[in-house]
């Protein structure tokens, strides 16, 4: 178990419900495009007293309103 405390002392930020815009947290996290993290866009956040690996470019379409490449697939295919 991570310590909460101690993450949130070193700056973690929180992640809510706000944030997702009624959506999953499944849907921000983190997908390891470079395998490393070394995107520039992965950052540690917490939601629900929980760790969570976040992919703040999904993030930021998730609160602008845009659909995130998994959203647009799965629209696809169901109007096909």
């Amino acid at each position: 178990m991570a310590n909460l405390e101690a993450l949130k002392a070193r700056g973690v930020h929180v992640i809510t419900d706000e944030d997702l815009r009624g959506n999953d947290i499944s849907l921000v996290k983190c997908r390891a495009c470079s395998g490393y993290g070394a995107c520039g866009y992965k950052t540690f956040r917490l939601y629900g007293d929980t760790p969570y690996s976040i992919c703040n470019l999904r993030l930021g379409k998730v609160q602008a309103g845009e659909k995130t490449p998994e959203q647009e697939e799965a629209e696809k295919q169901q109007n096909a």
